[in-house]
């Protein structure tokens, strides 16, 4: 995937509604949700001594993390993710695979042959670099796009912790705790070479930006 800005905001409710009506009028909902919304469960990983997370609370400018992905809770697809970071620029890797090769992907000892190309190499990479389950991390998403401006909209509600067991990727009957209060919301603005205007004047006096990862907020409530 090509490199991208993206930009976090933490927003109140109030501001939520205002700028979700605003996107309503003007953006497409995300296809893929229902009328765009997703529960998003991420299951992250880190080596031993925690590179990832200490390179993002550092505020190391160039940061990787690796993460499998699911949406509500399903089976398919089961996303394998690299996700590079240069300040605000990203730049996403993602493979599909079973959720029994879940459980390869932190072993020294498996067998790698019958993933598909792109997972091959980000699963040869994460045993590398020692990657191992760390956390998860869980939320709801609102998502709006207008695809022939390369710009997303999205709103994460009800981010939460949960221990590194991938078996949760698949159980939305699991609780977790929460990682900011419940009426804070993360807002993220994504867009391509520039952000077009009209996405400028939808995100315009928003809230606080957020420098610190979702990933980093549920490393710290759970640890």
């Amino acid at each position: 995937m090509p490199s991208r800005h993206e930009e976090k905001f933490l927003i109140d409710y109030r501001e939520y509604a205002v700028i979700r009506s605003r996107a309503e009028a003007v953006m497409f909902p995300d296809p893929h949700g229902d009328n765009g919304s997703q529960l998003i469960t991420s299951l992250y990983f880190d080596d031993r001594t925690d590179t990832a997370l200490l390179e993002k609370l550092d505020g190391i400018r160039v940061h990787t993390k690796y993460r499998v992905r699911t949406y509500d809770c399903g089976l398919s697809p089961v996303q394998l993710e690299r996700k590079v970071k240069r300040g605000i620029m990203t730049e996403k890797h993602s493979a599909t695979i079973t959720p029994e090769a879940i459980g390869m992907l932190s072993d020294a000892q498996a067998d790698f042959t019958e993933f598909g190309k792109k997972a091959l190499i980000l699963a040869t990479e994460m045993r590398a670099k020692g990657q191992v389950p760390a956390i998860i991390v869980r939320y709801r998403r609102d998502a709006f796009e207008f695809p022939e401006m390369d710009c997303r909209l999205t709103f994460d509600t009800c981010v939460e912790a949960l221990s590194g067991n991938a078996e949760y990727l698949f159980d939305d009957s699991v609780g977790g705790i929460p990682a900011l209060p419940r009426q804070t919301i993360v807002m993220e603005v994504k867009y391509g070479d520039r952000a077009p205007a009209f996405l400028r004047k939808l995100a315009a006096n928003s809230g606080m930006q957020l420098s610190v990862s979702k990933y980093a907020l549920c490393r710290e409530v759970l640890h």
